[in-house]
């Protein structure tokens, strides 16, 4: 059997059963009348080629435009596909099983006709209407089976005058449609020829008006003329439109300057005026083919419209892109776009990721010169690292530069984005402070994977992702090295434990002794001159005075502002002068907690200093006066008292530098060495204050410094 060889029994058995999924009872009966139709069904040789144009023919003298650019596209997809293998038999199957519905009405063009009759009414349908489905003759009227709504598949249905009739009445009610619709179609040819009007959808391609396209309000906008009626002024309407999106595209495009507007706008101009040359190129096509078409093959509005489809669409994403990122930059930009080529159609992706991928090169280039120089050329604020050039060294890690989060592409994400940002301002550090990098340094395969842009760049294990993360630990690395031995971190860590925080318990008894006379004074009448001398005789009568040269020179007396009714000792202060790379561990809000970690260690150790000095008047007082009995209780209750005082402030000031200050201080060594970046450090160092603050019961706001004096301290920085 011929048709076997075209379907397979396999599959044709899937098909009934599945037609008959809710009736199963009938799936013997379908199985035996499609096997029987498809025996009789002819045969073609020729591929499904002629029954292609009959379609094509049948629905374009039924006004079917819209079909036939969907039949048009769904073959296409049908011939692209490698799943299935028989693609002209499986096209002429289906298309034989919906011949047999007309007008909703299941029926069976019966075999009983000869020829001739066959053709002839073939020929009363159209020419070109189904001719691929014409039966051969062969086989008995009385055998043939037909089939009608509501009766078995299988049950005979005899020939008769009423049926052939109402098929007659049928063709010949077509035929009366398509005489109809060709006399209008001539009667709209009379008006406009194709000729001239295929020139004017050009000239509207190109945004210009005419006689047919009217743009009125001069916004690309076109009023189709009252005169174009039917199919023409379907079409004219559709091809309008793509001369109105290129109008609209061009003015977008053309609003933005070519100097002094964002970079990665430009870039995306740029990309977009490129894509609208080839749509210019196609344009310049027609126009050629339209000057060689002649009278025996002229072009048509309907392949106009078929060639322009696609291009149609890709204009309209165009249109999109402009329209979303019209007002938008830098990385807010590259987010928009990144969203819109995230499309299922594989043909939106095509034409999208180039213009994601110029749009990107700008901001690929700030971040080049980020990682490998820790420069920022951004005058326009597009990317998500900010820097602020007025801000002090002392501030150069913490405030110089910073994320600017409404920036940051939405392909990177915030991990990504601290990494970079931290291995940027490390190669800063080394540049700008220490002039430790050179110039023409160079991040290994960083340029090759730019240059390489996919959607997989910023990935865990994307190209890029690897270039940062090894110039992230190699500059971190470098950094946390020029700290440690150069700025020397460790042995100024250890000076301002031993002095902020009265570590060094010798010297800070002998400053008491030997400034306690000056300290005495009324706070204005104290002179920081008349202090120093002081500080002086108490580094060289201690231990003090084998410290660094470098540790030695920054140690200095401070005066806090002073108030009404205050004594030297409540303004009184040191200070520990930084400058230099290690000033970005000691910001101005570290240096407070400092003074107020001080200030209150000072006034306990002062109150343990003049409770020792009562309690030795008080012994050398009790050993002058045992002679006189009458006072003898009176003078062991004041021993006794001056001792529990005494031994309340010793408690204390073991809970204030051990149990606080020591076991913190041994927790940042331990983060020190442990330390990855300068991040770690700063971080480290910041929480060990905060848990000294804490432990000191000196966390609460407004408690620092007892004290007013913070709020002038921070004003001095």
């Amino acid at each position: 059997m011929a048709s076997s060889k075209k379907i397979s029994d396999e599959s044709l058995q899937k098909l009934c059963k599945a037609g008959t999924a809710k009736q199963p009872g009938s799936y013997a009966r379908w199985y035996a009348y499609v096997s029987q139709e498809l025996a009789n069904a002819p045969q073609h040789d020729g591929g499904c080629g002629d029954f292609d144009y009959s379609i094509e023919q049948h629905l374009v003298k039924e006004n079917r435009q819209d079909d036939l650019l969907r039949f048009a596209e769904l073959k296409r997809r049908l011939y692209e596909t490698s799943i299935v293998e028989k693609k002209d038999e499986l096209l002429r199957f289906f298309a034989m099983m919906c011949y047999f519905r007309v007008n909703g009405v299941q029926k069976k063009i019966t075999a009983e006709r000869t020829r001739s009759e066959s053709e002839t009414d073939v020929k009363q349908l159209g020419s070109g209407d189904f001719a691929f489905l014409r039966h051969t003759p062969g086989g008995d009227s009385e055998k043939s089976p037909g089939f009608q709504q509501g009766f078995s598949p299988l049950r005979h249905i005899e020939p008769n005058h009423s049926h052939i009739s109402r098929r007659e009445s049928l063709a010949e009610s077509i035929s009366s449609n398509i005489s109809s619709r060709s006399a209008v179609c001539r009667n709209l040819e009379s008006r406009y020829s194709q000729h001239d009007l295929i020139r004017e959808v050009i000239f509207a391609f190109n945004g210009i008006g005419g006689s047919v396209f009217k743009d009125d309000c001069g916004d690309g906008t076109f009023r189709i003329s009252q005169k174009l009626e039917g199919s023409l002024r379907q079409h004219a309407s559709h091809l309008a439109e793509i001369g109105t999106l290129n109008f609209k595209i061009r003015k977008i495009i053309d609003s933005v300057p070519h100097i002094g507007a964002p970079y990665c706008l430009t870039a995306l101009v740029s990309a977009i005026r490129d894509q609208l040359h080839e749509f210019s190129r196609l344009i310049t096509n027609l126009e050629a083919q339209l000057r060689q078409s002649s009278r025996e093959s002229p072009m048509s509005l309907l392949q106009i419209r078929i060639i322009t489809h696609q291009p149609k669409c890709h204009l309209q994403w165009l249109a999109t892109v402009a329209n979303e990122c019209k007002d938008k930059k830098g990385g807010a930009l590259l987010s928009t776009l990144h969203m819109l080529v995230q499309h299922g159609d594989p043909k939106v992706r095509e034409w999208l990721t180039p213009l994601l991928t110029a749009a990107s090169a700008p901001f690929y280039s700030i971040l080049s010169e980020w990682l490998e120089r820790g420069t920022l050329k951004d005058p326009h604020m597009e990317f998500f690292i900010s820097a602020d050039n007025e801000t002090i060294v002392n501030n150069f890690w913490q405030r110089k530069y910073s994320l600017r989060e409404s920036m940051r592409p939405s392909f990177i994400s915030q991990a990504q984005a601290n990494m970079v940002l931290t291995t940027g301002k490390s190669v800063a550090f080394l540049t700008q402070c220490c002039g430790k990098v050179p110039k023409d340094f160079k991040i290994p395969g960083l340029q090759e994977a730019i240059e390489n842009c996919s959607d997989k760049l910023w990935e865990v294990d994307g190209a890029l992702q690897v270039c940062i993360e090894v110039a992230h630990r190699d500059f971190s690395k470098e950094a946390l090295v020029v700290m440690m031995q150069d700025g020397k971190l460790a042995l100024h860590l250890q000076a301002m434990r031993r002095y902020m925080l009265l570590g060094s318990g010798d010297f800070i008894k002998s400053l008491m002794e030997c400034a306690a006379e000056e300290l005495n004074k009324k706070a204005g009448n104290l002179m920081t001159h008349t202090l120093t001398p002081k500080l002086e005789t108490a580094i060289r009568s201690t231990n003090a005075q084998y410290e660094d040269e470098d540790v030695l020179n920054r140690l200095d007396v401070k005066l806090l502002y002073m108030c009404n009714e205050e004594y030297g000792w409540d303004i009184f202060s040191l200070q520990y002068c930084i400058d230099g790379p290690i000033a970005m561990i000691f910001p101005p809000e570290v240096k407070v907690k400092y003074l107020s970690l001080f200030n209150a260690l000072w006034r306990a150790k002062r109150m343990e200093w003049l409770l020792s000095n009562m309690w030795r008047s008080q012994a050398i007082s009790a050993r002058e006066l045992r002679k006189m009995t009458e006072i003898g209780p009176l003078i062991r209750e004041l021993s006794v008292l001056i001792s529990e005082m005494n031994q309340f402030m010793r408690q204390m000031q073991y809970y204030l530098l051990f149990e606080c200050v020591e076991c913190q201080w041994s927790l940042l060594q331990a983060a020190i060495n442990q330390a990855a970046s300068l991040d770690d450090i700063i971080q480290a160092h910041s929480k060990f204050l905060d848990n000294i603050l804490k432990s000191c019961f000196l966390d609460e706001v407004g408690v620092y410094l007892n004290f007013s004096h913070a709020n002038f301290f921070l004003l001095e920085f």
